[in-house]
């Protein structure tokens, strides 16, 4: 243990798994009522899992990200989501797949925690269960940073090239679409 958390095996003595492994100063901050936040793109957003959402701070026009919203976008494992964004809104924002030709140009993707990760104490709350359940597990933090996600690594453009050929835009119509638009300008 003393290894593994690069602690001298004197502080160790007497102390617990839990003792070790849990971050006890964050763990007293969200008892007493402090919520979590996430950074999203540069905008804080608060983990409100009474509300089902990530909240925006200072942004009472944004809709938030609500997790019943985005449950569909939830990874295989449970364990994280990747949205896409509205960094002007400072909000969740579905695509139209079925419409969809290109990589959103106003939007980016995101990747957070789930709730269960993101603020494990209001998650146990939330399903009746002890505040400090699997905090051994999940740990608790007081904040995280959301990572942008390239559209490329999302699999969307699957879904593009898919509508690019059931539209007919394929890669030959593309091609003469752009060297048509070629030598139509003024010349100097």
């Amino acid at each position: 243990m003393a290894k593994k958390y690069g602690m001298p095996v004197e502080d160790l003595k007497g102390k617990t798994d839990f003792d070790v492994m849990v971050d006890h100063e964050a763990l007293q901050g969200r008892l007493k009522g402090r919520l979590t936040t996430v950074d999203i793109a540069g905008h804080t957003f608060y983990v409100d899992i009474p509300m089902d959402m990530l909240r925006p701070k200072d942004d009472f026009l944004s809709k938030g990200i609500v997790f019943n919203a985005i449950d569909h976008y939830c990874s295989e494992d449970g364990n994280s989501y990747t949205i896409p964004y509205s960094p002007v809104r400072h909000e969740f924002q579905e695509l139209d797949y079925d419409s969809l030709t290109e990589f959103p140009k106003d939007l980016i993707a995101i990747k957070f925690p789930s709730e269960r990760y993101l603020d494990p104490i209001g998650y146990n709350r939330k399903h009746g269960w002890e505040l400090i359940d699997g905090l051994k597990e999940t740990s608790i933090r007081p904040h995280f940073t959301a990572r942008i996600v390239d559209w490329k690594e999302t699999g969307l453009q699957i879904t593009i090239d898919q509508n690019r050929k059931r539209l007919g835009m394929g890669k030959e119509e593309e091609i003469a679409h752009k060297s048509s638009r070629q030598g139509k300008g003024r010349s100097i």
